[in-house]
């Protein structure tokens, strides 16, 4: 019998989510033995944690890679497919507040973690009397800097927050009308490596389609408005009933003072195609200018 290693990051989150994934591969295949290999990077950021898992897949030190997809980039490696997403949990924005438990709440001069420039911007362009700052770490460094009283509040993904089973610190569910997520944010992706039959027909049992879709078209917007994965752009796409997606996205100044937002939608079969034209419509709109702003910084 085949033993099927999956490959994942030292984190908490990515060891919680990790642990689902054999949890549900289990029960799909009970008879195949799996164990969870930690692959370190020598360069912590997200980039480089992905990274690090595509060569332990290359060199068949791994069968499946784990990742969550907003870290994946949207850069293919020959020879690394990505084969499933499992069903998406919550995209949202979460804030956790240290009093003030609603971002229209906070005072004026309200200091607010976060740790992208995506996040950031979007903020200010709704609040420019916030003060933002940069917050590091994984998501218990984060919780922990809370509640040092350095911050008033924090935002992040809900889904970190879901996995770790910290449901209880959402304090607010941020309306994507204001800040909108990630792409693929609250998303698994699981990658393998081409030609791997066995490997991929395990990791498509855990495939949602309609989650699939979804990150389908924003990661094809991100990669279309060529500014990099950090960047303050944001997607996210939804799926009506008759198989319509809607995807909306997001281009703005690092400061918030320009934002320029836009919608697309069309058949679901047409997911990249949709990512693509709307960052062309963004980029078309002023968008250029912008993220031309984001790489000279």
């Amino acid at each position: 019998m085949r033993v099927i290693v999956i490959g994942a990051r030292a984190s908490l989150l990515a060891q919680a989510q990790t642990r689902w994934v054999v949890e549900r591969l289990k029960e799909n295949w009970p008879e195949t033995e799996f164990k969870i290999r930690t692959v370190q990077a020598k360069n912590t950021s997200e980039v480089g944690a992905a990274e690090a898992l595509r060569q332990a897949l290359s060199k068949r030190e791994v069968d499946i890679a784990v990742y969550s997809l907003k870290h994946l980039p949207t850069q293919e490696t020959p020879g690394i497919r990505l084969i499933a997403v499992p069903k998406r949990v919550e995209p949202r924005e979460a804030l956790v507040g240290r009093s003030a438990k609603r971002l229209e709440e906070l005072p004026k001069g309200a200091v607010v973690g976060v740790n992208s420039l995506r996040r950031k911007a979007q903020l200010l362009a709704y609040r420019s009397d916030l003060c933002i700052r940069n917050l590091e770490g994984d998501v218990d460094d984060r919780l922990t800097a809370l509640g040092t009283g350095e911050y008033d509040a924090m935002i992040m993904g809900a889904a970190s927050l879901l996995r770790l089973d910290l449901r209880n610190r959402i304090d607010q569910l941020i309306d994507p009308e204001i800040v909108l997520p990630a792409p693929g944010q609250g998303a698994l992706g699981l990658e393998v490596r081409q030609g791997d039959d066995w490997a991929e027909e395990l990791a498509y049992s855990l495939n949602h389609r309609a989650s699939f879709v979804r990150v389908a078209a924003e990661r094809a917007f991100l990669r279309a408005l060529g500014a990099g994965d950090e960047c303050a752009a944001a997607a996210l796409a939804t799926l009506e009933g008759d198989d319509t997606l809607v995807l909306q996205g997001v281009v703005a100044s690092p400061d918030g003072r320009e934002l320029i937002r836009a919608e697309i939608e069309g058949d679901a079969e047409e997911a990249p195609e949709l990512g693509h034209d709307l960052a062309q419509d963004l980029l078309a709109e002023g968008g250029r200018e912008l993220l031309g702003i984001v790489q000279a910084g």
